[in-house]
């Protein structure tokens, strides 16, 4: 017999619960966030069934991806990445914090997804960083655009010389 497997659409989101029902998640990051993560929260959140992973009895990870880079509000890169995922199995595809909280092309992204990629978008991941990931992250970013201004401003000086 087989199992009895509930899928329910609850604010465009699927759910899954059934008797040992795999669910094949394909997930989509930041391609920027990506330097500095490499999925730190998404990983135990899958592990633990936390954050947006407690819908599912049974995950199987088929892809981790980026977005593909800024597309700058045009959705064709991380549509062609949702459809490479479906394409390898996954039956669902999950944002990662860092999409959905981050993106200035977030609600572009979702809309053309939902669309185009004929597969359910689950917004998030995880619950989110501690506080202190955060301020380190920040920090980090904001490390890393401190060097580039000063590499700029010291490519300019010897420019003028």
């Amino acid at each position: 017999m087989l199992p009895y497997i509930f899928c329910a659409m609850i604010e465009s989101n699927y759910f899954w619960k059934g008797e040992n029902h795999v669910v094949k998640i394909g997930i989509i990051r930041c391609d920027e966030n990506s330097e500095r993560c490499a999925g730190w929260n998404c990983f135990p959140a899958i592990a633990n069934k936390t954050g947006e992973f407690s819908r599912y009895d049974t995950i199987e990870i088929v892809g981790f991806d980026t977005c593909g880079g800024c597309g700058h509000g045009k959705a064709d890169k991380i549509v062609k990445q949702a459809q490479r995922l479906k394409k390898h199995g996954a039956e669902v595809i999950h944002l990662g914090n860092c999409m959905a909280s981050d993106c200035p092309s977030k609600d572009v992204y979702i809309k053309a997804l939902r669309k185009r990629a004929g597969i359910p978008i689950v917004e998030k991941t995880h619950g989110g960083p501690s506080p202190a990931q955060m301020a380190a992250y920040k920090a980090a970013a904001e490390a890393k655009k401190a060097k580039a201004a000063a590499a700029r401003k010291a490519r300019r000086a010897k420019a003028k010389k």
